[in-house]
C-alpha cells in the first residue's frame, strides 16, 4: 500500500485480502471499462487518496479475474482494456456486504479529518506542480517562499516548533 507521503497509518497491516482485492478491482470496472492504472485510480479515489493498492497487487488480481471469467479484455489503441462480465457482476452483487465493510473500515481507521488533510495536501502539490512549467523562475521562488512559510505555520499548529 502506498500512502501519499511514505508509508501511511496501515503499514504492516494486511487488511485486503486477495479476496478482497478482486472485490475492489470489480467495483471499480462496474461503471464501466478501464486500463490497469484506471482501475489503481478508481480504488484510489473511492479510499479518497488513503489506500492505493500497487500494480503488482492490481494487473494479477486483473488476469486472475481474467481466468476466472469475472472479468474480459481486450487491446484498444496498443493498450489493454478491462471490463466486469455478466458473471462478474453477480459475484460482485453476492459479495456487496463485503465490499461496502471494505469501504468503512478504511474510513474508520482514518477518519473524515485525515481525508480532508490528505485532500488539502494533494491539492497543493497538484496546483504546485501544474503551474512549475508556466511560471518564470521569479515566481517559482515565491512560491517556495510561500511553502516554507506555510511549513513554519503547520509547524507551530502541531506542536513542532517552527524552525527548519
Amino acid at each position: 500500500m502506498r500512502w501519499f507521503f511514505g508509508p501511511g497509518p496501515w503499514h504492516g497491516f494486511r487488511w485486503i485480502t486477495r479476496g478482497d482485492m478482486r472485490i475492489l478491482v470489480l467495483e471499480a470496472l462496474a461503471d464501466g471499462p478501464k486500463r490497469g492504472y484506471e482501475v489503481i485510480k478508481a480504488i484510489r479515489d473511492r479510499f479518497h487518496g488513503l489506500y492505493s493498492p500497487s500494480p503488482g497487487a492490481v494487473y494479477p488480481t486483473l488476469q486472475l479475474l481474467e481466468d476466472e471469467g469475472l472479468v474480459a479484455s481486450e487491446v484498444l489503441d496498443g493498450k489493454r482494456v478491462y471490463r466486469i462480465t455478466d458473471e462478474g457482476r453477480r459475484f460482485l452483487e453476492e459479495r456487496k456486504d463485503r465490499a461496502r465493510e471494505l469501504l468503512e473500515k478504511g474510513r474508520k481507521v482514518m477518519g473524515a479529518e485525515a481525508a480532508e488533510l490528505m485532500d488539502a495536501a494533494r491539492s497543493l502539490a497538484l496546483t504546485v506542480f501544474q503551474a512549475y512549467a508556466t511560471l518564470p523562475p521569479e515566481r517559482l521562488l515565491e512560491v517556495a517562499e510561500v511553502l516554507r512559510e506555510a511549513r513554519v505555520k503547520v509547524l507551530r499548529v502541531i506542536g513542532g516548533g517552527g524552525s527548519g
